[in-house]
């Protein structure tokens, strides 16, 4: 039986420093690394803790009057190490203490000193690495390129240094360090302009204070380009079918659609499927300023009828006594003002495309019949004209009305809704996927500073008072509270205009309008109550017309559908 180790060849074989003392503090064991590490005027039996080193005794001494593990920090030359104590118990009494020292977070061996800065240079993202004072340790080579700064004029400062001297606009690092939770934000660069996706992450120590911080900084500029790239390298049916999911976003940035929300990417994913399979008839449901147009060109664009045609058609922008000219086309002489060679119409200018009519609810009654007969044999003839042509053609119909309920009151005909509702797509209200109100403002502001060579942003308070604002407008009323916001700022930070175009763009009560808005623009009920608004202030249907934004043959026929008259 070989015989038992003592207790000078275990501590012998350890790499960390070992210290023991017993309770009036003086050394009782310590191994060759403790004696490496302090010295034999600390680390000899015998010697006097308090003596010869009052800040290690110092946690020692905490744990012998408490009884338990104590934690605490100690500078040893250059290098600063975490020393961890425990008590030493007889009989239920603390007779001495045990301290362990190990390397500090941060510090890393001599060996791997090379290798970790080769690591650090060949990320392609900027990275920082600073101690929980905020000293700046590290700066990588991809930080130096974005930032335009050399790592050795900062190295060994503080990263509050960068902010005094505008360098950035604020600082991730500085968040962390007062939060001690990781920071994200759009930060911008002042000497290369660039905007960067900068996180800070927060590294604790044993007693939950911070270490280190490390932040992560990235070119957003880039990462569109890295989009781009991976757009034209991807494979076509094969690919859209077994990662539609991944597909779904990868298009977004391409088609000026931003999907951060669950809603949004279902419905994108329902539209990809749509496109794949060439679907011919689709319905878009959804609010007014939703974006059914910008859905529409989407699956137009995504489908394998994107090289054809896309033709849209607003229907209550159309007299009823143009309408069925517009969408079928016209013969020589088919009426007085006709041109003289004829024209063809949106159907056939649609062929092998898509063809989008938007607000479908508004087209006359008298169409709807022949829009219907076009849906079953894709056969039409033009105004005037004895020959039937074929024309094929995806028909997308968009409204924000209630088809159902027209259908009810025989304003829209049963059998043409069942034709064009074989696929139906609701799009949801802003207010009901705030994910994407972040995204949208980013990415409208972004078309701004393009396209007036600016560098303006949204603060975090911006950002929360957008997301707080219901949007009644939805969409549409985001980019245009973003262009008032922009135009209307004398700096870079909008959040003072943003506050200011919110409160001049707060919807007005139902019954105290504070002037005309477009008929077209209108939901059903609020159309009824305008209608009879315009009739009371006005002696014509001319008049109205004016009054409320739209044609004279528009308001003859929303007094039709909706039974006002005049007398």
């Amino acid at each position: 039986m070989p015989a038992p180790f003592s207790v000078p060849d275990i501590l012998g074989s350890l790499e960390r420093p070992v210290l023991a003392v017993d309770a009036d503090g003086r050394v009782a064991n310590a191994n060759p690394a403790a004696l490496s590490m302090f010295g034999p005027e600390v680390a000899t039996p015998g010697a006097a803790l308090p003596l010869a080193r009052p800040d290690l005794w110092q946690p020692m001494a905490k744990c012998l009057a408490e009884g338990d593990v104590v934690y605490d920090r100690l500078n040893v030359g250059s290098k600063t190490v975490v020393a961890t104590t425990f008590p030493i118990c007889r009989d239920g009494r603390v007779v001495g203490a045990t301290c362990i020292c190990r390397p500090c977070a941060g510090e890393a061996h001599p060996a791997m000193e090379g290798r970790l800065g080769a690591i650090l240079d060949s990320v392609s993202d900027g990275i920082w690495i600073c101690d929980g004072t905020g000293t700046i340790l590290s700066i990588n080579a991809a930080s130096e390129r974005l930032n335009s700064v050399n790592a050795e004029d900062y190295v060994g400062k503080n990263v509050s240094l960068i902010v005094a001297q505008r360098m950035v606009d604020r600082s991730a690092t500085l968040d962390v360090l007062e939060t001690k939770r990781q920071s994200s934000m759009i930060q911008h660069i002042t000497k290369t302009g660039k905007q960067l996706l900068v996180t800070a992450t927060p590294v604790l120590g044993d007693q939950g204070e911070v270490a280190l911080v490390v932040v992560n900084e990235r070119d957003v500029t880039e990462l569109q380009n890295l989009r781009q790239g991976l757009q034209n390298a991807r494979k076509v049916e094969e690919r859209y079918r077994s990662e539609l999911a991944e597909l779904s976003l990868f298009e977004l940035s391409q088609k000026d659609i931003v999907a951060q929300s669950g809603q949004m990417q279902r419905t994108l994913r329902t539209l990809l499927k749509l496109a794949q399979m060439d679907a011919s008839r689709v319905l878009l449901l959804g609010e007014s300023g939703t974006g059914k147009g910008l859905l529409a060109k989407f699956l137009h664009q995504v489908s394998p009828r994107s090289p054809k045609p896309f033709i849209q058609i607003n229907c209550p922008a159309v007299p009823e006594n143009l309408f069925e000219a517009e969408l079928f086309g016209y013969e020589k002489g088919a009426f007085t003002g006709a041109r003289e060679a004829g024209k063809a119409g949106l159907i056939e200018l649609a062929a092998g495309g898509t063809l989008f009519l938007d607000e479908v609810g508004d087209i006359p009654l008298g169409i709807q019949a022949k829009l219907l007969k076009y849906l079953d044999d894709h056969e039409l003839r033009r105004l005037g004209g004895a020959e039937a042509r074929t024309v094929e053609c995806r028909v997308v119909a968009a409204t924000n009305c209630d088809l159902e309920g027209l259908v009810e009151r025989r304003q829209f005909r049963t059998d043409l809704y069942y034709r064009l509702n074989t696929f139906v797509v609701r799009i949801a209200p802003l207010r009901e996927r705030r994910e994407d109100i972040f995204g949208l403002a980013e990415f409208y502001l972004a078309q701004q500073n393009a396209r007036h060579g600016k560098a303006k942003r949204l603060s975090a308070r911006a950002m929360r008072q957008l997301e707080a604002y219901a949007f009644p407008g939805n969409v549409r009323e985001l980019v245009s509270i973003i262009q008032k916001a922009f135009v209307m700022s004398d700096d870079d930070d909008l959040t003072d205009a943003l506050i200011e175009a919110l409160a001049g763009d707060a919807p007005p009560a139902v019954d105290t309008p504070s002037g005309p808005r477009p008929l077209a623009d209108s939901t059903e009920q609020t159309a009824i109550r305008r209608l009879r608004e315009a009739m009371a202030a006005c002696r014509t249907t001319r008049e109205m017309a004016a009054h409320l934004g739209v044609s004279q043959a528009t308001v003859v026929r929303k007094l039709k559908r909706y039974g006002l008259s005049r007398s």
